[in-house]
């Protein structure tokens, strides 16, 4: 655990923190380029990918969602091709049987469970358009100010595995300090946000950064005008 608001990647200067170049397991297709920036018990992990090249694998080993920040990677999987570039997302399903091929400089920020699954649903696309429903805002004990207005999308959910994916969004509020829920990958489309940690550090974010907060860490969050995000949240095991 950190306890620190994790920068995970910068839009503007392309710089993330390095990480420990390591596997997710003997299988992983991308452990040649990937760099574990955190990691705890009940196998969550987050981070980022330098690949670049083509490979196949029958039985995807666990269930990773990416953003891909650089490059363009191409999945092939179902009888289904998808072409993604920077700002698009998609969970991998563990299980699935997929062909990747990606080009020379091609990056993505992750977060990914080796947790056992319910189910495999494939390749899943997070669309950043798609129509969002109302959802539940923080709790009022926790909002300074006016009550937002939130909404969201779940684009994909494993809850035997503590795996949720899709796209969030709400009106400017200020939400006091408290510790995080849950492990949180936060990938910005749209607004400016602030997150205090509880030691007084700052992290600001805008559209195309990302970062991780792992469950536990005491954070106040501040949005600036409407904000909206891809968002990973991983349960993980009690610590």
């Amino acid at each position: 655990m950190t306890g620190k608001t994790i920068l995970l990647f910068e839009a503007k200067s392309g710089s993330a923190p390095e990480g420990k170049r390591s596997t997710l397991g003997p299988d992983d297709i991308f452990g040649a380029g990937r760099d574990i920036v955190w990691t705890a018990s009940g196998g969550v992990s987050t981070g980022s990918v330098h690949w670049d090249g083509k490979i196949s694998i029958s039985r995807f080993p666990h269930t990773e969602c990416l953003v891909v920040v650089a490059g363009r990677l191409v999945l092939y999987s179902g009888g289904s091709t998808f072409h993604l570039t920077s700002g698009d997302s998609v969970v991998i399903g563990r299980g699935e049987d997929i062909t990747a091929e990606a080009e020379a400089g091609t990056r993505w920020i992750f977060c990914a469970t080796t947790a056992a699954t319910s189910s495999t649903q494939g390749v899943v696309v997070i669309d950043s358009g798609v129509a969002l429903a109302a959802s539940a805002p923080p709790p009022a004990q926790y909002v300074e100010g006016d009550t937002p207005q939130c909404r969201q999308f779940r684009a994909f959910s494993d809850e035997a595995a503590g795996f949720r994916a899709g796209v969030w969004a709400t009106t400017p509020h200020v939400r006091l300090s408290r510790p995080h829920p849950v492990h949180e990958l936060m990938y910005i489309l749209e607004g400016q946000a602030e997150v205090a940690d509880a030691d007084g550090t700052k992290t600001s974010v805008g559209p195309g950064d990302a970062i991780f907060v792992d469950r536990g860490t005491i954070n106040r969050l501040s949005i600036h005008g409407n904000l909206k995000k891809i968002f990973v949240i991983a349960e993980g095991l009690e610590t």
